[in-house]
C-alpha cells in the first residue's frame, strides 16, 4: 500500500485488535499479549486518546496478567507527539515521530529516556487495516524488543 502523505489522524482513528510479543536478550520470548485498543477523538482536531487493554501471558510460568495503558497522540501534519495519559508520568512526553513516505513509517524524532534506559519505537503502516509498532528498550537496566501488530476492527 502506498501512503505518500497520509492523514495520520484519520488513519489511526478507530478501534483495533492487537497481538504483541516481547523478547529479551538473545531473542528469548518473555511473553505474548493480545487485546484491544482504540484511538478516540479528543478536544480539538488533532488530539487522539489512545487506550489499550489486554492479557499478557508470561513465557516463564505461563501466568496471565491483565493490563491497560493510555496515551495521548497529538497529530500535527506528518509529526505525531505521544504523551503519557496515565500513571505517575501522566502529562509527560513519551516519544515523537515523523512520517517517512519512502519507508511508509513513523520514525522517531525524540526518544524516551527512563533514567538511563532508552525507548525507541517506529510505526510501520502496512495498509488501511494494519500497522506494526516495534519498540526497542535498552540500557543498563533493560534489554527488550516489543513487537505489536494492530488490525482494525470491522465496522
Amino acid at each position: 500500500m502506498n501512503f505518500p502523505s497520509p492523514d495520520l489522524y484519520a488513519y489511526f482513528s478507530g478501534r483495533w485488535n492487537f497481538l504483541r510479543a516481547m523478547f529479551g536478550a538473545d531473542d528469548v520470548l518473555i511473553g505474548e499479549a493480545e487485546g484491544a485498543a482504540e484511538f478516540l477523538p479528543g478536544a480539538g482536531t488533532s488530539l487522539l486518546h489512545y487506550k489499550e487493554s489486554g492479557q499478557l501471558r508470561l513465557a516463564a510460568d505461563q501466568r496471565v496478567v491483565a493490563f491497560s495503558r493510555r496515551f495521548d497522540y497529538e497529530v500535527a501534519s506528518d509529526v505525531v507527539h505521544v504523551v503519557f495519559a496515565d500513571g505517575m508520568q501522566a502529562g509527560q512526553a513519551y516519544q515523537s515521530y515523523r512520517y517517512d513516505a519512502v519507508k511508509q513509517a513513523l520514525l522517531p524524532v525524540e526518544t524516551h529516556l527512563c533514567i538511563l534506559d532508552r525507548y525507541d519505537g517506529s510505526y510501520q503502516l502496512i495498509d488501511d487495516e494494519q500497522f506494526e509498532l516495534r519498540t526497542r528498550i535498552d540500557g543498563p537496566h533493560k534489554d527488550y524488543l516489543v513487537h505489536t501488530r494492530f488490525t482494525r476492527q470491522p465496522g
